[in-house]
Formats: C-alpha cells, structure tokens, sequence
C-alpha cells in the first residue's frame, strides 16, 4: 500500500516528541514515588528504564493510532 507508515515517518515527529516528554515525567514519578522514603533519593536505575519502557509503549500506541487512521483514509 502506498498508504502505509513507518515507524520513521515524518509524521511520527510530533507524537515522538510528546512520547519522550511523558515518559520521562512517568519515570521521574516512578523513581521519586518510590526513593521517596530513602535517604538517598530516586534510584536513577529505577528512573531510566521506566522512562525508556513509557516512552516506548506511549510511541507505539501513537504509531497505531496514526496507522489505522491512515488506513481509514
């Protein structure tokens, strides 16, 4: 299909950008939510993968949403 869309396009750009933004606020939730009762803070060992897990999930249900929208088309 001349139709479809990639995980690159240049329509990905905007949700991409949104995707990122979120998850790393929902890891630096995460880890503060759970370091908050040590004396040493968030465990950035904690924060990062949750940020990379949120940001991708985020990205992929943006990429599916798009993609069926263009299939609607």
């Amino acid at each position: 299909m001349a139709d479809e869309i990639s995980l690159f396009d240049r329509r990905m750009r905007g949700p991409a950008g949104i995707a990122i933004a979120a998850g790393v606020v929902l890891g630096l939730l995460t880890g503060y939510t759970v370091g908050a009762g040590t004396p040493g803070g968030p465990s950035w060992t904690l924060v990062v993968p949750f940020a990379l897990l949120a940001s991708v999930f985020l990205y992929l249900g943006a990429y599916r949403n798009l993609s069926k929208r263009v299939e609607d088309t």
